[in-house]
């Protein structure tokens, strides 16, 4: 995701095991705390991620780039901010649901270039979900909107088919362990907003998009079957990603 992947050194993967073996006791309590990222320059960057309960508040980055800043209504995430440290916002994206707690509408609006995205869901019979897409100026997003289908296999998301031409095609391929956020409350209402899939409850080994293969992700896994390190060879890799919780 993109926008939403913003969430994901002295300290060693020794002691990212013994930090997730102080969890041991409780799979379903274990939250992800800070991932260290190891560009393809050898540059590394630490987020932290702070929480209330199960759920994320906040996701700060030691880069200087804008932070995440979460909002629940009860159990689900209605709004992310992404701020400058000086308090500046760079981008909001709002959640919108159904009765049921589907959701029903994403908006991500960027303030400062004018500039706003909106998708709209409909759910169908055979499981899929259809995305209507708009684009426009931050306040209307109005312009003429493109489709596309969002296929599931076991909860995750598996295609992402365009209707509408000029849209692009992913397919994605998992692991059977445990994704980093699966504890996080509401993060699987939104696992399929703007254009890509994010991993609910396993992990992504493969992204391709129009047959070019943009993740390709190898993982390390600690005794609850999390991932204590993921390195990532597809084109469009962050590079090396530690996970500790």
């Amino acid at each position: 995701m993109k926008k939403i992947l913003c969430l994901f050194g002295a300290l060693t993967l020794l002691l990212a095991s013994c930090s997730s073996d102080d969890s041991s006791s409780d799979s379903s309590n274990v939250l992800l705390k800070k991932t260290v990222v190891t560009n393809s320059d050898g540059e590394k960057y630490t987020t932290n991620y702070q929480y209330d309960g199960n759920k994320i508040v906040s996701a700060i980055d030691d880069t200087g780039d804008a932070n995440l800043y979460y909002t629940y209504t009860g159990d689900l995430i209605t709004k992310i901010e992404f701020k400058y440290p000086d308090g500046t916002i760079d981008q909001i994206n709002t959640f919108s649901y159904n009765a049921e707690g589907k959701l029903t509408t994403f908006v991500r609006v960027e303030p400062n270039m004018d500039w706003g995205h909106k998708e709209v869901y409909t759910y169908n019979a055979d499981g899929t979900i259809l995305v209507t897409s708009y684009s426009g100026d931050s306040e209307t997003q109005t312009g003429e909107g493109v489709t596309s289908t969002i296929k599931f296999v076991n909860g995750e998301v598996s295609e992402i088919l365009a209707i509408t031409a000029n849209q692009t095609n992913h397919k994605y391929t998992y692991d059977n362990k445990n994704n980093p956020t699966k504890n996080i409350l509401g993060m699987d209402k939104i696992a399929f907003v703007d254009g890509e899939g994010n991993g609910v409850k396993l992990n992504i080994l493969t992204d391709t998009v129009d047959g070019d293969l943009w993740g390709n992700s190898t993982f390390t896994y600690n005794d609850q079957g999390y991932p204590t390190k993921e390195v990532n060879t597809g084109s469009d890799s962050l590079g090396t990603t530690e996970y500790f919780y």
